[in-house]
C-alpha cells in the first residue's frame, strides 16, 4: 500500500507558507513514511514550531481511513526546513558566529531549540537524530560560503535536518551537509540510513492463521464475552470553543476470552456520536483480563458549535457494543461556555450585554424570535464582539508587519474569546493572534457575512464595483454593516502600508476565504477564490460610503 497527503500550517491551516506533504509506501512487510516539512520561521517562534509539528503529526491521513495516519507506520523520517534555531541570553549572535567560524560545534549545540525541546518531550519525541559534525545550515549569502552579512546578519543555525523515528532496527551510516550547493540562504543536508524490513512467509503465515481461526472459532463457542467499565456518567462542565476537554473511559475485559468492541449509531442515528465528542478508540480489540483506554474528548469547532441548542446543554448517550455480547450505554452530559463565536450576525447585533451575562439565555431566545422581524431595527450597527477586536487592533496593529500572514498563541486566542464574551479588557502577548483571532471570528459565523443566497451574484459581479455596491445594498443591514466595517479597517491598514508592508491583493485573498462561503464547502474550488478575492479588492481600492 501507499499514499501521499499534505497538511497546511499558518492561520486556520490554511494561510502562510508553512506544512508538510508526505508519502507513505511499503518495503517488504515494513511502512516507511517521509516527511519533508517547513516550520515556523524566526527564533522566537519555538512554540508555533512545535505546534505545527503537533499539527502535522496528528493530523496526517493517507485515506479517508481514520487508522491510516502517520503512527501506523513502522517507519518515520522527518527531513526539512524545521526552523529551529540557535538562542540564548547568555550567548549573543555574534559570539555563534565566532564559534561557527572556529568550528565549534559542539558548544554551538548547546544552544540548539530543536535538542533544548527534544530533551523537554516537548517535539519530536522518540525521534532520533545522528550526530552533527557539520556547519550551521542556515544562513548565507546565496552564490558563496559565507555567513549572512545583510543587514540582519542572522545567527547561524541548524535549521535543515533529518530524524527518524523506528519500530525497526534503522543506522545511520552518513549525515551531512552540502555546502557546494550554494543557490540558496540554506545548506541542504542528506542522511543514508540502514534499515531492516521484515518479510513474512506466506506459507507459514497461512498455516498460523488456520490455526488462529479454529481456535477463535471454538473459544467463541465456549463463552461470550465479559467486560465491566469503571463508569458510565461522564459530565464536561466549563467547555470553551476550540478548547479541548477529555476524559477517560476504561473498559475492561473480566472474561476468559478475548472480544472486540465498537461504538454503534443509535437507531436512526447515523453517527455513533453527535460532531462535539471525539472518541478514540472507536472501536478494537481486548486481550482477556487486560484493559483498554478509550478518550472521550468534546472539542467545539464551527461545525459542532451550530449542532448545540441555545441552551448552550450537551447531551449525548453512546452505544458501546461488544461483539457476540451485550450493549453497554455511556451518558455524556455537559455545558458549553456561552460565546459570540459561531452565533448568528442578526442575533448578535441584538444583543447589547456581554454574552455570559446571567440572563444571556433569555437574550438568546428573545434576539431568535426578533431576528426574523426585518421591520425592527438591530440595537447595535455591528456585533459589540465585532468592533471590540478590530478597535484593539486599529489601536495596536496598523504598523504591524505580516498582519494576518503569522499565527498567534492558541493561549492568547482564547484570551481574546473570553475578553470578547465577558466584555474585559483584551490581554496578549502578540497582536497577531487578536489578528488571527478577527478571522476565526468571522469565519465562525452560522451564515457568512455574504449571505449564502448574495454569494452566486458577488461571484458574477466581482470586477464590477458600480453593480457589486448595488447587490451590498439589498444585503440585511447587519450583514452589510460588518462588511462595510471590515473592509473600512482594511482600508485603514492599507493607509500605513509604507511602514506594514500590506498590500490589497493579498488582504482580499484572506479576507475573500472568510466573508464570501457557498453554501457546500465542495463547491468553493480554486477557480472561486479568485472572483471572491476581487470581490473583496474593490471595496479595499474604492472608497464605499452609502
Amino acid at each position: 500500500s501507499s499514499g501521499i497527503n499534505a497538511e497546511y500550517g499558518g492561520i486556520m491551516g490554511m494561510l502562510g507558507n508553512k506544512g508538510g506533504v508526505s508519502v507513505k509506501f511499503n518495503i517488504d512487510m515494513t511502512t516507511i513514511a517521509i516527511i519533508n516539512s517547513h516550520l515556523a520561521a524566526h527564533p522566537e517562534m519555538v512554540d508555533r514550531r512545535n505546534q505545527d509539528y503537533r499539527d502535522i503529526y496528528t493530523r496526517m491521513r493517507f485515506s479517508n481511513d481514520e487508522g491510516d495516519s502517520l503512527k501506523g507506520s513502522d517507519i518515520i523520517i522527518w527531513m526539512g526546513d524545521l526552523n529551529y534555531r540557535l538562542l540564548s541570553e547568555d550567548v549573543s549572535g555574534e559570539e555563534l558566529r565566532a564559534m561557527a567560524e572556529r568550528w565549534e560545534i559542539p558548544l554551538m549545540l548547546k544552544y540548539d531549540q530543536l535538542r533544548e525541546q527534544k530533551s523537554k518531550h516537548a517535539v519530536f519525541e522518540g525521534f532520533v537524530e545522528d550526530s552533527i559534525t557539520f556547519m550551521p545550515t542556515y544562513k548565507y549569502d546565496p552564490g558563496s560560503d559565507r555567513l549572512d552579512t545583510s543587514e540582519k546578519c542572522r545567527t547561524p543555525a541548524w535549521c535543515d535536518r533529518i530524524l527518524w523515528k523506528s519500530n525497526a532496527m534503522t543506522r545511520c551510516e552518513d549525515y551531512r551537509s552540502h555546502p557546494i550547493h550554494k543557490l540558496s540562504d540554506h545548506k541542504p543536508v542528506s542522511a543514508v540510513l540502514l534499515i531492516q524490513t521484515r518479510i513474512v512467509d506466506p506459507l507459514r503465515k497461512q498455516v498460523v492463521l488456520d490455526k488462529i481461526l479454529k481456535d477463535l472459532d471454538r473459544q467463541a463457542n465456549e463463552s461470550l464475552p465479559q467486560a465491566t467499565l469503571n463508569k458510565t456518567e461522564l459530565n464536561f462542565d466549563g467547555v470553551k470553543y476550540m478548547e479541548a476537554q477529555e476524559q477517560p473511559v476504561t473498559l475492561h475485559n473480566t472474561g476468559s476470552d478475548m472480544f472486540e468492541f465498537e461504538f454503534i449509531p443509535k437507531l436512526g442515528d447515523r453517527s455513533c456520536c453527535l460532531p462535539w465528542l471525539q472518541i478514540e478508540p472507536k472501536r478494537g480489540i481486548v486481550d482477556a483480563g487486560k484493559i483498554v483506554i478509550i478518550n472521550m474528548m468534546v472539542w467545539i469547532d464551527n461545525n459542532s458549535l451550530h449542532t448545540i441548542e441555545s441552551d448552550m446543554k450537551l447531551d449525548e448517550i453512546l452505544v458501546l457494543h461488544l461483539v457476540n455480547g451485550k450493549d453497554y450505554f455511556i451518558s455524556i452530559s455537559g455545558y458549553l461556555v456561552p460565546t459570540g463565536f459561531g452565533r448568528p450576525i442578526v442575533e448578535l447585533v441584538r444583543l447589547r450585554e456581554p454574552i455570559r451575562k446571567q440572563n444571556i439565555l433569555v437574550d438568546i431566545e428573545q434576539a431568535e424570535e426578533e431576528k426574523t422581524d426585518l421591520n425592527k431595527p438591530p440595537l447595535l450597527n455591528i456585533p459589540k464582539e465585532l468592533w471590540r477586536i478590530m478597535d484593539y487592533l486599529l489601536h495596536y496593529a496598523l504598523e504591524e508587519e505580516d498582519l494576518f500572514l503569522t499565527g498567534g498563541s492558541n493561549m492568547d486566542i482564547g484570551a481574546v474569546r473570553d475578553a470578547i464574551d465577558t466584555n474585559e479588557p483584551i490581554r496578549v502577548s502578540s497582536v497577531h493572534s487578536v489578528a488571527e483571532a478577527l478571522i476565526l471570528f468571522l469565519n465562525s459565523f452560522s451564515e457568512p457575512v455574504i449571505p449564502y443566497e448574495h454569494y452566486p451574484i458577488c461571484l458574477e459581479h466581482c470586477t464590477h464595483f458600480t453593480n457589486s455596491r448595488r447587490i451590498l445594498k439589498s444585503i440585511n443591514v447587519a450583514h452589510r454593516n460588518v462588511f462595510k466595517y471590515v473592509c473600512a479597517f482594511l482600508r485603514e491598514l492599507l493607509e500605513h502600508s509604507e511602514v506594514n508592508k500590506s498590500d490589497a491583493k493579498t488582504l482580499s485573498q484572506i479576507f475573500g476565504e472568510v466573508l464570501l462561503k457557498p453554501y457546500l464547502p465542495e463547491i468553493a474550488a480554486k477557480s472561486t477564490f479568485k472572483k471572491r478575492s476581487l470581490f473583496v479588492y474593490q471595496f479595499l481600492v474604492n472608497d464605499y460610503d452609502e
